[in-house]
Protein backbone atom coordinates (compact mmCIF):
# COMPACT_ATOMS: atom_id res chain seq x y z
CA UNK A 1 0.00 0.00 0.00
CA UNK A 2 1.14 3.42 -0.71
CA UNK A 3 2.07 5.60 1.85
CA UNK A 4 -0.08 8.50 0.05
CA UNK A 5 -3.04 6.22 -0.38
CA UNK A 6 -2.90 5.28 3.50
CA UNK A 7 -2.01 8.51 4.11
CA UNK A 8 -5.90 9.56 2.39
CA UNK A 9 -7.25 6.36 4.15
CA UNK A 10 -6.43 8.16 7.43
CA UNK A 11 -8.04 11.08 6.63
CA UNK A 12 -11.00 10.53 5.40
CA UNK A 13 -11.20 7.78 8.33
CA UNK A 14 -10.65 10.42 10.65
CA UNK A 15 -12.90 13.40 8.56
CA UNK A 16 -15.71 10.45 8.93
CA UNK A 17 -15.20 9.15 12.47
CA UNK A 18 -14.83 13.28 13.54
CA UNK A 19 -18.13 13.88 11.66
CA UNK A 20 -20.28 10.90 13.42
CA UNK A 21 -19.45 12.15 16.64
CA UNK A 22 -19.96 16.14 15.65
CA UNK A 23 -23.24 15.90 14.34
CA UNK A 24 -25.17 12.45 16.48
CA UNK A 25 -27.96 13.55 17.71
CA UNK A 26 -30.75 12.27 19.74
CA UNK A 27 -33.30 10.35 18.47
CA UNK A 28 -36.21 12.01 20.65
CA UNK A 29 -38.81 10.24 19.59
CA UNK A 30 -39.76 12.90 16.47
CA UNK A 31 -41.43 10.83 13.95
CA UNK A 32 -38.89 10.39 10.84
CA UNK A 33 -39.84 9.55 7.19
CA UNK A 34 -39.00 5.46 5.94
CA UNK A 35 -35.88 4.79 4.97
CA UNK A 36 -33.34 2.29 4.28
CA UNK A 37 -31.53 1.42 7.67
CA UNK A 38 -27.72 2.96 7.86
CA UNK A 39 -24.37 1.42 8.25
CA UNK A 40 -22.65 3.31 11.50
CA UNK A 41 -21.83 7.05 10.34
CA UNK A 42 -21.23 5.90 6.60
CA UNK A 43 -25.36 5.71 6.37
CA UNK A 44 -26.73 4.25 3.02
CA UNK A 45 -23.78 3.89 0.65
CA UNK A 46 -23.58 0.69 0.20
CA UNK A 47 -27.02 0.60 -1.22
CA UNK A 48 -26.37 3.54 -3.76
CA UNK A 49 -25.40 0.93 -6.70
CA UNK A 50 -23.11 3.27 -8.67
CA UNK A 51 -23.62 6.39 -10.25
CA UNK A 52 -27.13 6.30 -10.81
CA UNK A 53 -28.71 6.94 -7.71
CA UNK A 54 -31.41 8.32 -8.95
CA UNK A 55 -32.74 4.88 -10.11
CA UNK A 56 -31.77 3.90 -6.67
CA UNK A 57 -34.15 6.68 -5.12
CA UNK A 58 -36.97 5.20 -7.45
CA UNK A 59 -36.81 1.89 -6.65
CA UNK A 60 -37.00 2.42 -3.11
CA UNK A 61 -40.37 4.33 -3.61
CA UNK A 62 -41.84 0.96 -3.65
CA UNK A 63 -40.95 -0.09 -0.31
CA UNK A 64 -41.01 3.60 1.26
CA UNK A 65 -43.26 5.47 -0.58
CA UNK A 66 -43.19 8.93 -1.97
CA UNK A 67 -40.56 10.37 0.85
CA UNK A 68 -37.61 8.49 1.86
CA UNK A 69 -34.92 9.61 5.05
CA UNK A 70 -31.71 8.34 5.46
CA UNK A 71 -28.56 9.68 6.90
CA UNK A 72 -25.76 9.83 5.00
CA UNK A 73 -22.07 10.39 6.59
CA UNK A 74 -23.80 12.43 9.29
CA UNK A 75 -26.34 14.52 7.07
CA UNK A 76 -30.24 14.24 6.93
CA UNK A 77 -31.79 13.44 3.28
CA UNK A 78 -35.29 13.22 2.13
CA UNK A 79 -35.99 12.35 -1.16
CA UNK A 80 -39.40 13.57 -2.91
CA UNK A 81 -40.50 10.34 -5.39
CA UNK A 82 -43.53 12.11 -6.60
CA UNK A 83 -44.57 15.44 -8.02
CA UNK A 84 -47.23 15.66 -5.31
CA UNK A 85 -44.81 15.52 -2.66
CA UNK A 86 -42.44 17.69 -4.82
CA UNK A 87 -45.09 20.38 -5.34
CA UNK A 88 -45.91 20.27 -1.67
CA UNK A 89 -42.73 21.59 -0.20
CA UNK A 90 -41.02 22.93 -3.04
CA UNK A 91 -43.46 25.27 -4.13
CA UNK A 92 -46.25 25.43 -1.83
CA UNK A 93 -43.95 26.12 1.05
CA UNK A 94 -41.55 27.48 -0.83
CA UNK A 95 -40.58 29.45 1.95
CA UNK A 96 -39.01 27.28 3.83
CA UNK A 97 -37.45 24.78 0.82
CA UNK A 98 -35.41 27.21 -1.58
CA UNK A 99 -31.72 27.43 0.29
CA UNK A 100 -29.30 25.78 -0.94
CA UNK A 101 -26.97 23.60 1.23
CA UNK A 102 -23.46 25.25 1.46
CA UNK A 103 -21.11 23.18 -0.79
CA UNK A 104 -17.08 23.33 0.03
CA UNK A 105 -16.38 21.92 -3.02
CA UNK A 106 -16.91 24.83 -4.76
CA UNK A 107 -15.35 27.90 -2.82
CA UNK A 108 -11.55 26.60 -3.41
CA UNK A 109 -12.32 27.38 -7.37
CA UNK A 110 -14.12 30.81 -6.77
CA UNK A 111 -17.54 28.87 -7.94
CA UNK A 112 -19.89 30.86 -5.03
CA UNK A 113 -21.50 33.28 -7.52
CA UNK A 114 -23.42 30.55 -9.30
CA UNK A 115 -26.92 31.53 -9.12
CA UNK A 116 -28.03 28.04 -8.98
CA UNK A 117 -25.86 27.12 -5.89
CA UNK A 118 -26.47 30.85 -4.00
CA UNK A 119 -28.04 30.69 -1.00
CA UNK A 120 -31.38 32.27 -0.38
CA UNK A 121 -30.17 36.02 0.36
CA UNK A 122 -30.29 39.28 -1.25
CA UNK A 123 -27.70 38.58 -3.65
CA UNK A 124 -29.33 35.17 -5.03
CA UNK A 125 -32.53 37.63 -5.43
CA UNK A 126 -30.77 39.73 -7.43
CA UNK A 127 -29.32 37.58 -9.54
CA UNK A 128 -32.85 36.01 -10.03
CA UNK A 129 -34.54 39.68 -10.71
CA UNK A 130 -31.85 39.93 -13.42
CA UNK A 131 -32.16 36.58 -15.00
CA UNK A 132 -36.40 36.98 -15.10
CA UNK A 133 -36.13 40.56 -16.58
CA UNK A 134 -33.76 39.29 -19.55
CA UNK A 135 -35.62 35.81 -20.35
CA UNK A 136 -38.81 36.26 -19.30
CA UNK A 137 -41.44 34.92 -21.15
CA UNK A 138 -42.11 36.26 -24.53
CA UNK A 139 -39.37 38.75 -24.13
CA UNK A 140 -37.10 36.12 -25.03
CA UNK A 141 -38.55 35.91 -28.57
CA UNK A 142 -36.30 38.83 -29.42
CA UNK A 143 -33.24 36.14 -29.77
CA UNK A 144 -35.08 34.07 -32.16
CA UNK A 145 -33.19 35.73 -34.93
CA UNK A 146 -29.82 34.70 -33.38
CA UNK A 147 -31.08 31.02 -32.63
CA UNK A 148 -31.92 30.73 -36.05
CA UNK A 149 -28.33 31.66 -37.02
CA UNK A 150 -26.58 29.29 -34.72
CA UNK A 151 -28.98 26.84 -35.76
CA UNK A 152 -28.14 26.98 -39.18
CA UNK A 153 -24.71 27.22 -38.36
CA UNK A 154 -24.74 23.79 -36.51
CA UNK A 155 -26.77 22.24 -39.82
CA UNK A 156 -23.40 23.37 -42.19
CA UNK A 157 -20.91 22.12 -39.21
CA UNK A 158 -22.94 18.79 -39.56
CA UNK A 159 -22.91 18.83 -43.38
CA UNK A 160 -19.38 19.40 -43.24
CA UNK A 161 -18.05 16.94 -40.95
CA UNK A 162 -20.94 15.25 -39.26
CA UNK A 163 -18.56 12.57 -36.98
CA UNK A 164 -17.50 15.52 -34.85
CA UNK A 165 -21.53 15.61 -34.44
CA UNK A 166 -20.85 16.65 -30.29
CA UNK A 167 -18.51 19.12 -30.07
CA UNK A 168 -20.85 20.58 -33.16
CA UNK A 169 -23.62 20.27 -30.63
CA UNK A 170 -21.49 22.18 -27.67
CA UNK A 171 -20.37 24.59 -29.80
CA UNK A 172 -24.03 25.35 -30.98
CA UNK A 173 -24.94 25.57 -27.02
CA UNK A 174 -21.62 28.15 -26.25
CA UNK A 175 -22.75 29.88 -29.08
CA UNK A 176 -26.60 30.84 -29.22
CA UNK A 177 -26.06 31.47 -25.35
CA UNK A 178 -23.00 33.63 -25.36
CA UNK A 179 -24.63 35.91 -27.87
CA UNK A 180 -27.93 36.25 -26.22
CA UNK A 181 -26.23 36.63 -22.38
CA UNK A 182 -22.99 38.80 -23.71
CA UNK A 183 -23.99 39.82 -27.55
CA UNK A 184 -20.66 37.66 -28.13
CA UNK A 185 -20.11 36.17 -31.60
CA UNK A 186 -18.25 32.83 -31.32
CA UNK A 187 -15.58 33.00 -34.36
CA UNK A 188 -14.21 29.46 -34.40
CA UNK A 189 -13.01 26.61 -31.52
CA UNK A 190 -10.00 29.07 -31.20
CA UNK A 191 -12.12 32.38 -29.47
CA UNK A 192 -10.74 33.24 -26.14
CA UNK A 193 -13.76 33.92 -24.44
CA UNK A 194 -15.57 30.60 -25.44
CA UNK A 195 -11.99 28.57 -24.56
CA UNK A 196 -11.87 30.63 -21.17
CA UNK A 197 -15.93 29.63 -20.05
CA UNK A 198 -15.70 25.73 -21.60
CA UNK A 199 -12.53 24.93 -19.57
CA UNK A 200 -14.16 26.44 -16.55
CA UNK A 201 -17.32 24.50 -16.95
CA UNK A 202 -15.06 21.57 -17.08
CA UNK A 203 -13.96 22.43 -13.30
CA UNK A 204 -17.43 23.40 -12.15
CA UNK A 205 -19.27 19.97 -13.35
CA UNK A 206 -16.84 17.63 -11.94
CA UNK A 207 -17.31 19.23 -8.59
CA UNK A 208 -20.66 19.60 -7.73
CA UNK A 209 -21.51 15.50 -7.87
CA UNK A 210 -24.46 14.64 -5.15
CA UNK A 211 -21.62 12.40 -3.42
CA UNK A 212 -19.20 15.19 -3.29
CA UNK A 213 -21.37 17.71 -2.62
CA UNK A 214 -22.47 15.85 0.82
CA UNK A 215 -19.32 14.33 1.72
CA UNK A 216 -17.63 17.62 1.98
CA UNK A 217 -20.49 19.89 3.42
CA UNK A 218 -20.86 17.50 6.26
CA UNK A 219 -16.80 17.42 6.60
CA UNK A 220 -15.76 21.08 5.62
CA UNK A 221 -11.77 20.78 6.65
CA UNK A 222 -11.70 18.47 3.95
CA UNK A 223 -10.96 21.69 1.47
CA UNK A 224 -8.05 21.96 3.36
CA UNK A 225 -6.49 18.76 2.98
CA UNK A 226 -2.95 18.46 1.20
CA UNK A 227 -3.41 18.66 -2.53
CA UNK A 228 -0.97 15.71 -2.37
CA UNK A 229 -3.36 13.48 -0.50
CA UNK A 230 -5.75 11.71 -2.26
CA UNK A 231 -8.76 13.69 -2.92
CA UNK A 232 -6.95 16.69 -2.22
CA UNK A 233 -7.57 19.80 -3.95
CA UNK A 234 -5.34 19.23 -7.21
CA UNK A 235 -4.54 22.88 -9.23
CA UNK A 236 -6.80 24.83 -7.10
CA UNK A 237 -5.14 27.96 -8.05
CA UNK A 238 -5.28 27.48 -11.68
CA UNK A 239 -8.92 26.43 -11.45
CA UNK A 240 -9.95 29.83 -9.67
CA UNK A 241 -7.92 31.57 -12.20
CA UNK A 242 -9.97 30.03 -15.17
CA UNK A 243 -13.24 31.10 -13.22
CA UNK A 244 -12.30 34.43 -13.23
CA UNK A 245 -11.43 34.80 -16.60
CA UNK A 246 -14.92 32.93 -17.42
CA UNK A 247 -16.58 36.07 -15.46
CA UNK A 248 -14.18 38.68 -16.12
CA UNK A 249 -13.59 38.20 -20.24
CA UNK A 250 -17.21 38.28 -21.49
CA UNK A 251 -18.18 41.73 -19.37
CA UNK A 252 -14.95 43.38 -20.13
CA UNK A 253 -16.01 42.32 -23.99
CA UNK A 254 -19.25 44.23 -23.76
CA UNK A 255 -17.50 47.15 -22.37
CA UNK A 256 -15.32 47.74 -25.22
CA UNK A 257 -19.01 47.59 -27.32
CA UNK A 258 -20.44 49.91 -25.03
CA UNK A 259 -17.86 52.19 -25.04
CA UNK A 260 -17.72 51.72 -28.93
CA UNK A 261 -21.59 52.37 -29.32
CA UNK A 262 -21.28 48.55 -31.10
CA UNK A 263 -23.31 46.50 -28.46
CA UNK A 264 -25.95 44.50 -29.48
CA UNK A 265 -29.02 43.57 -27.86
CA UNK A 266 -28.05 41.28 -24.69
CA UNK A 267 -29.18 40.38 -21.06
CA UNK A 268 -25.82 41.70 -19.82
CA UNK A 269 -26.31 44.83 -21.32
CA UNK A 270 -29.74 45.23 -20.42
CA UNK A 271 -28.93 44.30 -16.69
CA UNK A 272 -26.32 46.97 -16.37
CA UNK A 273 -28.67 49.63 -18.40
CA UNK A 274 -31.61 48.79 -16.01
CA UNK A 275 -29.61 48.85 -12.61
CA UNK A 276 -25.94 50.81 -13.60
CA UNK A 277 -27.26 53.91 -12.13
CA UNK A 278 -29.50 52.94 -9.01
CA UNK A 279 -29.44 51.58 -5.41
CA UNK A 280 -31.49 48.71 -6.82
CA UNK A 281 -28.55 46.61 -6.91
CA UNK A 282 -25.68 47.58 -4.87
CA UNK A 283 -22.53 46.42 -6.77
CA UNK A 284 -24.55 45.93 -9.51
CA UNK A 285 -21.19 44.76 -11.95
CA UNK A 286 -20.29 42.20 -10.11
CA UNK A 287 -24.17 41.06 -9.37
CA UNK A 288 -24.39 41.16 -13.06
CA UNK A 289 -21.13 39.02 -13.76
CA UNK A 290 -22.18 36.24 -10.95
CA UNK A 291 -25.69 36.00 -12.68
CA UNK A 292 -25.03 36.30 -16.57
CA UNK A 293 -21.91 33.42 -15.90
CA UNK A 294 -24.71 31.70 -13.98
CA UNK A 295 -27.16 31.95 -16.95
CA UNK A 296 -24.54 30.92 -19.23
CA UNK A 297 -22.88 28.02 -17.72
CA UNK A 298 -26.16 26.25 -16.90
CA UNK A 299 -27.60 26.55 -20.52
CA UNK A 300 -24.85 25.81 -22.50
CA UNK A 301 -24.47 22.26 -20.31
CA UNK A 302 -27.95 21.32 -20.38
CA UNK A 303 -28.68 22.40 -24.12
CA UNK A 304 -25.91 20.47 -25.69
CA UNK A 305 -26.93 16.86 -23.24
CA UNK A 306 -30.57 17.44 -24.28
CA UNK A 307 -29.35 17.23 -28.00
CA UNK A 308 -26.87 14.17 -27.23
CA UNK A 309 -30.44 12.40 -25.75
CA UNK A 310 -32.31 13.85 -28.66
CA UNK A 311 -30.01 12.24 -30.97
CA UNK A 312 -29.76 8.68 -29.41
CA UNK A 313 -33.34 8.64 -29.04
CA UNK A 314 -33.43 8.39 -32.92
CA UNK A 315 -31.25 6.50 -34.07
CA UNK A 316 -32.92 4.25 -31.15
CA UNK A 317 -36.41 4.91 -32.94
CA UNK A 318 -36.25 5.46 -36.39
CA UNK A 319 -40.37 4.74 -36.72
CA UNK A 320 -40.36 8.22 -34.38
CA UNK A 321 -37.92 9.88 -36.88
CA UNK A 322 -39.48 8.94 -39.83
CA UNK A 323 -42.84 10.32 -38.76
CA UNK A 324 -41.71 13.41 -37.52
CA UNK A 325 -39.60 13.98 -40.88
CA UNK A 326 -42.91 13.09 -42.85
CA UNK A 327 -45.18 16.16 -40.83
CA UNK A 328 -42.39 18.16 -41.49
CA UNK A 329 -42.19 17.58 -45.64
CA UNK A 330 -46.74 17.29 -44.93
CA UNK A 331 -46.78 21.11 -43.91
CA UNK A 332 -44.09 22.89 -45.03
CA UNK A 333 -42.83 20.66 -48.28
CA UNK A 334 -39.50 19.72 -49.69
CA UNK A 335 -38.06 22.96 -50.17
CA UNK A 336 -39.10 25.18 -46.91
CA UNK A 337 -37.33 24.81 -43.26
CA UNK A 338 -39.17 25.11 -40.13
CA UNK A 339 -39.78 28.51 -38.46
CA UNK A 340 -40.70 29.53 -34.94
CA UNK A 341 -44.13 30.73 -36.34
CA UNK A 342 -44.24 26.81 -37.74
CA UNK A 343 -44.64 25.80 -34.25
CA UNK A 344 -48.64 25.17 -33.68
CA UNK A 345 -48.42 23.37 -37.30
CA UNK A 346 -46.27 20.58 -36.32
CA UNK A 347 -47.52 18.89 -33.20
CA UNK A 348 -45.52 15.72 -33.79
CA UNK A 349 -42.39 17.56 -33.33
CA UNK A 350 -43.31 19.20 -29.61
CA UNK A 351 -44.55 15.91 -29.05
CA UNK A 352 -40.99 14.58 -29.93
CA UNK A 353 -39.17 17.91 -27.89
CA UNK A 354 -41.09 17.03 -24.98
CA UNK A 355 -40.49 13.12 -24.87
CA UNK A 356 -37.06 14.10 -25.21
CA UNK A 357 -37.45 16.27 -21.72
CA UNK A 358 -39.17 12.88 -20.02
CA UNK A 359 -37.43 9.90 -21.68
CA UNK A 360 -34.09 11.04 -19.96
CA UNK A 361 -34.22 14.46 -18.18
CA UNK A 362 -30.07 15.72 -18.11
CA UNK A 363 -30.74 16.17 -14.39
CA UNK A 364 -32.51 13.58 -12.73
CA UNK A 365 -32.59 14.97 -9.36
CA UNK A 366 -32.28 18.57 -9.95
CA UNK A 367 -30.52 20.73 -7.78
CA UNK A 368 -31.00 19.57 -4.27
CA UNK A 369 -32.63 22.22 -1.94
CA UNK A 370 -32.01 22.38 1.67
CA UNK A 371 -34.35 23.02 4.50
CA UNK A 372 -34.33 26.36 6.27
CA UNK A 373 -36.15 25.06 9.78
CA UNK A 374 -37.65 22.35 11.21
CA UNK A 375 -40.95 21.20 9.19
CA UNK A 376 -43.39 18.36 9.27
CA UNK A 377 -45.37 17.03 6.20
CA UNK A 378 -47.97 14.28 6.90
CA UNK A 379 -46.84 13.78 10.28
CA UNK A 380 -43.27 13.28 9.25
CA UNK A 381 -40.22 15.33 10.64
CA UNK A 382 -38.15 16.93 8.10
CA UNK A 383 -35.16 18.30 10.50
CA UNK A 384 -33.93 22.08 9.51
CA UNK A 385 -30.65 21.79 7.63
CA UNK A 386 -32.26 18.59 5.44
CA UNK A 387 -31.06 18.36 2.01
CA UNK A 388 -34.24 17.38 0.45
CA UNK A 389 -33.84 15.99 -3.46
CA UNK A 390 -36.50 16.37 -5.99
CA UNK A 391 -36.50 13.02 -7.98
CA UNK A 392 -36.76 14.02 -11.12
CA UNK A 393 -36.57 10.56 -12.61
CA UNK A 394 -39.26 9.02 -10.96
CA UNK A 395 -41.66 11.47 -12.29
CA UNK A 396 -40.66 11.18 -15.46
CA UNK A 397 -40.40 7.65 -15.14
CA UNK A 398 -43.70 6.60 -13.23
CA UNK A 399 -45.63 3.99 -15.27
CA UNK A 400 -49.04 4.98 -13.53
CA UNK A 401 -48.31 8.21 -15.88
CA UNK A 402 -46.65 7.31 -18.94
CA UNK A 403 -47.01 3.77 -19.90
CA UNK A 404 -43.64 1.88 -20.63
CA UNK A 405 -42.18 5.03 -19.27
CA UNK A 406 -38.68 3.28 -20.29
CA UNK A 407 -39.65 3.80 -24.60
CA UNK A 408 -39.56 7.00 -26.32
CA UNK A 409 -43.16 7.62 -27.55
CA UNK A 410 -43.72 11.22 -28.13
CA UNK A 411 -47.31 9.58 -28.71
CA UNK A 412 -47.99 10.14 -25.58
CA UNK A 413 -48.26 13.53 -25.56
CA UNK A 414 -50.86 13.74 -28.45
CA UNK A 415 -54.82 13.16 -27.96
CA UNK A 416 -56.95 10.81 -30.25
CA UNK A 417 -56.91 13.88 -33.00
CA UNK A 418 -53.34 14.37 -33.03
CA UNK A 419 -53.22 17.35 -31.14
CA UNK A 420 -51.33 18.25 -28.34
CA UNK A 421 -52.33 17.33 -24.69
CA UNK A 422 -51.95 19.58 -21.61
CA UNK A 423 -49.49 17.68 -20.39
CA UNK A 424 -45.80 19.30 -20.58
CA UNK A 425 -43.19 17.93 -18.61
CA UNK A 426 -41.65 21.27 -16.90
CA UNK A 427 -40.29 19.08 -13.91
CA UNK A 428 -37.36 18.87 -16.29
CA UNK A 429 -36.46 22.62 -15.21
CA UNK A 430 -36.52 22.56 -11.21
CA UNK A 431 -39.63 23.74 -8.90
CA UNK A 432 -40.59 26.35 -7.10
CA UNK A 433 -38.70 29.53 -6.74
CA UNK A 434 -35.12 27.47 -7.94
CA UNK A 435 -37.01 27.36 -11.25
CA UNK A 436 -34.87 27.61 -14.32
CA UNK A 437 -35.08 31.28 -15.54
CA UNK A 438 -33.78 29.84 -18.37
CA UNK A 439 -36.08 27.84 -19.31
CA UNK A 440 -38.51 29.89 -22.03
CA UNK A 441 -35.09 30.77 -23.96
CA UNK A 442 -33.95 26.88 -23.56
CA UNK A 443 -37.52 25.63 -24.99
CA UNK A 444 -36.95 27.86 -28.03
CA UNK A 445 -33.68 27.14 -28.63
CA UNK A 446 -34.00 23.19 -28.40
CA UNK A 447 -37.29 23.51 -30.81
CA UNK A 448 -35.88 25.08 -33.22
CA UNK A 449 -32.77 23.29 -33.67
CA UNK A 450 -34.69 19.65 -33.15
CA UNK A 451 -37.03 20.77 -35.68
CA UNK A 452 -34.53 21.50 -38.47
CA UNK A 453 -31.88 18.69 -37.59
CA UNK A 454 -34.70 16.33 -38.55
CA UNK A 455 -35.49 18.55 -41.97
CA UNK A 456 -32.03 18.05 -42.75
CA UNK A 457 -30.43 14.98 -41.88
CA UNK A 458 -31.41 11.10 -41.31
CA UNK A 459 -29.77 9.55 -38.58
CA UNK A 460 -28.76 6.11 -38.15
CA UNK A 461 -26.56 4.33 -35.74
CA UNK A 462 -25.47 0.85 -36.76
CA UNK A 463 -23.42 0.20 -33.59
CA UNK A 464 -27.13 1.57 -31.08
CA UNK A 465 -29.00 -0.97 -32.91
CA UNK A 466 -27.20 -3.65 -32.79
CA UNK A 467 -27.44 -3.14 -29.43
CA UNK A 468 -23.89 -1.25 -28.66
CA UNK A 469 -22.86 -0.60 -25.23
CA UNK A 470 -23.68 3.45 -25.32
CA UNK A 471 -21.90 5.18 -22.07
CA UNK A 472 -23.00 7.33 -20.24
CA UNK A 473 -21.63 10.19 -17.87
CA UNK A 474 -22.53 11.12 -14.89
CA UNK A 475 -21.70 14.58 -13.41
CA UNK A 476 -23.63 17.88 -13.44
CA UNK A 477 -25.33 15.90 -15.90
CA UNK A 478 -26.14 12.35 -17.22
CA UNK A 479 -25.48 12.26 -20.25
CA UNK A 480 -24.68 9.63 -23.31
CA UNK A 481 -21.36 10.06 -24.21
CA UNK A 482 -20.51 10.46 -28.13
CA UNK A 483 -21.46 7.07 -30.14
CA UNK A 484 -20.73 6.03 -33.79
CA UNK A 485 -23.62 7.49 -35.51
CA UNK A 486 -24.47 8.05 -39.12
CA UNK A 487 -25.39 11.71 -40.33
CA UNK A 488 -27.02 12.32 -44.02
CA UNK A 489 -28.62 14.53 -45.14
CA UNK A 490 -32.05 14.56 -46.70
CA UNK A 491 -31.97 17.89 -48.29
CA UNK A 492 -30.39 19.04 -51.55
CA UNK A 493 -29.01 22.91 -50.72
Amino acid sequence: MSLAYLAGALVLAAAVLWKGVETRRKRDGKRYPPGPSPLPLLGVAHLMGGTTPWAVFTNWKAEYGDIVYFRQFGQDVVVLNSEETIRDLLEKRSSNYSDRMYMSTREPYGLNFDTVFHPHNETWRAHRRIAHQGLREHHVDIYQPTQLRFTDALVKNLETSPDHYHSHFQRFAASVVLSAIYDHDVVDDDDPILKAVVEALNILVRVQTLDNTILNNVVPFLKYTPTWLPGGWRNVTEGRLKTERMLNLPIEDLKKKIASGSAGQSVALESMERFGNTNKVPGFEEVVKGACCSLYAAASETTSSTLMIFLLAMVKNPGVQQRAQEEIDRVLGPDRLPEFSDRSSLPYIEAVWRETLRWSPVAPLGIPHSATNDDVYKGWCIPKGTIVIANVWSISQDPKKYSSPTSFQPERFLDDKGGLTDDLPAYAFGFGRRICPGRHFANNSLWIVIARLLANFKFESDFVRSGGDVKWLTAATFVPEPFPCRITPRRSH
